[in-house]
């Protein structure tokens, strides 16, 4: 697969350390894509992020009644206390910039 893209003449060093670059540089504009996202989100109507933020919480909230009965309100408490809801709300931004990222790219990938 990665033989198809680069050259032979290239060692196998150096295409290992191209795809790691390439896979980082996609993993920051993706985080900095959903920063934007969340910002632009936060601008135009900042009840969808409280919106979105508390269906996170009620997801975490049906997670936690899985657990036994008295680690379910202490488990809870703790991710509040660690803003799991809006950590979720992150990571949920970082999906969406790697899914418009790569919807934008898909016209110009290479056929084999």
């Amino acid at each position: 697969m990665v033989d198809a893209v680069v050259h032979p003449p290239v060692n196998h060093k150096a295409k290992q350390a191209a795809i790691w670059a390439g896979r980082g540089v996609f993993k920051a504009v993706a985080l900095i894509g959903a920063f934007v996202l969340i910002i632009g989100l936060w601008l135009w109507d900042a009840s969808l992020l409280t919106k979105a933020a508390d269906g996170n919480l009620r997801l975490i909230r049906e997670i936690t009644h899985l657990l036994p009965p008295d680690w379910t309100s202490k488990s809870e408490s703790a991710l509040r206390i660690f803003g799991a809801d809006r950590a979720l709300l992150l990571i949920e931004g970082i999906a969406l910039a790697k899914l418009l990222m790569l919807a934008v790219a898909h016209p110009f990938r290479r056929r084999r």
